[in-house]
């Protein structure tokens, strides 16, 4: 539950603050939501280190990059017939993104 609270907060604090920069305003109400969005962000970073373990962190980040790179085998590709890769390559790496 904390973990959860702790991305939700993240999350919250990192949109406020793109929202907030993008609108570029100078008064009171815009640095409000400025600091309320950064005071998210810090508490759900904080939040998120200290209930985190680093070893589950850095099979999250593994999983993320091994997908990543599945979804360019499957769709990204290249099929190129003649000096670069011969024919067939592509169901290669589709079957090799498919599997990862």
């Amino acid at each position: 539950m904390d973990v959860l609270l702790g991305a939700i907060l993240l999350a919250f604090g990192l949109l406020v603050i793109y929202f907030s920069t993008e609108s570029s305003g100078s008064d009171n109400a815009y640095l409000i939501a400025l600091l309320v969005g950064i005071a998210c962000a810090i508490a759900g970073g904080w939040i998120l280190l200290t209930q985190v373990t680093f070893a589950l962190l850095l099979k999250r980040i593994g999983g993320i990059i091994l997908a990543a790179i599945g979804v360019f085998l499957l769709i990204g590709f290249p099929d190129v017939v003649g000096t670069y890769q011969p024919a067939g390559y592509s169901k290669a790496g589709v079957f090799i993104g498919l599997v990862l």
